[in-house]
């Protein structure tokens, strides 16, 4: 049983598709986990991948001074073990690996599997399919329990000192740990933007109303925001994400940003909830793709368990399901930007 929180159906629309003490960066060499039962990619076809360019590998210095806008400060732990929710406690024996799938034959080719068998094991297949987020909902992808990495991460502290709120000012998260500084701090930086401003909250705050509505838009970042001019705020998106990613962000319809009038930022607003059986999550290790990327999954780990009543007991939960979402960095000129990522809860 599903244990979601209310979201605001504006919002379910627009959003769908979807510690250790600070220390200087360290080179960690993850420790071996079990075979993986299944792989990242499809496999290969007999016609060679198209290759991209091959660049210098760019320092996190480097990467944050040349990003053309006022950028959040970062602060690194050493590599170390994940760690679950409180009041959590990872499972010892496997769970189930369930994929979100625009399509039975999308997930059919990555987990190396027929439809045939994705409907054996989804009797429930046709029930799952939602029209407004134009996917397949937790599908599960294969019969045995999933055994779930450990492998290290690095706990990156973002701090953008000049934001109001004191909640929107810092995010912490987890990255795994064999990416080098630049990757770690792009992939943090991608987590903050989008737990505060692109995913649990949707736009900037704070915020003036317009005097006349632009479109959708009925208000403009006002001081204390994350970014108040729309151009250092397109350079902080570029220095983080793809092109492709910050594209397709900025031309959804609606978006939740603009540009408005004398380089400000038109702000939508709104918020939805998470999954309150939510218990952590994890990921397996960075691999290197034919075109050059990185590409690894991030497992969202939930109880679904109908005898799950909440977090206000005492006794600690096991979570019995691990949803994969595949996290992609592609590498520029200009070092690692994060092209693929969905917040895990």
């Amino acid at each position: 049983m599903k244990k979601y929180a209310v979201i605001l159906s504006f919002l379910a629309f627009l959003l769908t598709a979807c510690a250790s003490a600070p220390a200087d960066s360290v080179a960690a060499t993850p420790e071996p986990t079990a075979t993986p039962v299944i792989t990242l990619e499809p496999t290969p076809s007999p016609t060679p991948a198209p290759t991209m360019a091959v660049y210098d590998e760019v320092s996190f210095d480097d990467w944050r001074d040349g990003a053309g806008c006022t950028m959040p400060d970062y602060t690194f732990s050493a590599p170390h073990k994940p760690q679950p929710q409180e009041k959590a406690a990872w499972p010892t024996d496997g769970v189930t690996l369930r994929y979100n799938a625009k399509t039975l034959e999308e997930a059919a080719e990555i987990f190396h599997t027929t439809v045939e068998n994705l409907k054996e094991l989804n009797p429930d297949w046709q029930d799952k399919y939602s029209r407004a987020g134009g996917c397949y909902w937790g599908l599960k992808v294969q019969a045995d329990p999933y055994t779930l990495p450990m492998n290290n991460v690095v706990t990156v502290t973002v701090n953008a000192p000049w934001v109001e709120s004191y909640y929107d000012r810092t995010e912490v998260c987890d990255v795994p740990a064999s990416l080098d500084k630049q990757a770690r701090a792009a992939l943090a930086s991608a987590y903050y933007f989008q737990y505060h401003w692109w995913g649990i909250h949707a736009g900037f705050l704070p915020y003036e109303k317009l005097d006349e509505p632009v479109g959708f838009f009925n208000y403009r970042a006002a001081d204390g925001a994350f970014y108040t001019k729309f151009s250092e705020f397109g350079s902080f998106l570029h220095t983080v994400y793809s092109d492709a990613w910050v594209d397709d962000m900025l031309s959804m319809d609606p978006a939740l940003f603009a540009e408005g009038e004398n380089d400000t930022i038109l702000t939508l607003d709104g918020d939805r909830g998470g999954n309150i059986a939510y218990c952590g999550h994890l990921f397996t290790e960075p691999e290197l793709q034919p075109n050059g990327s990185l590409a690894f999954w991030q497992l969202s780990l939930t109880c679904e368990s109908d005898d799950f009543k909440g977090w206000a007991g005492e006794e600690t939960i096991v979570p019995d399901t691990a949803t994969v979402t595949t996290v992609r960095l592609v590498p520029t000129e200009n070092g690692w930007r994060v092209d693929a990522l969905e917040l895990p809860s």
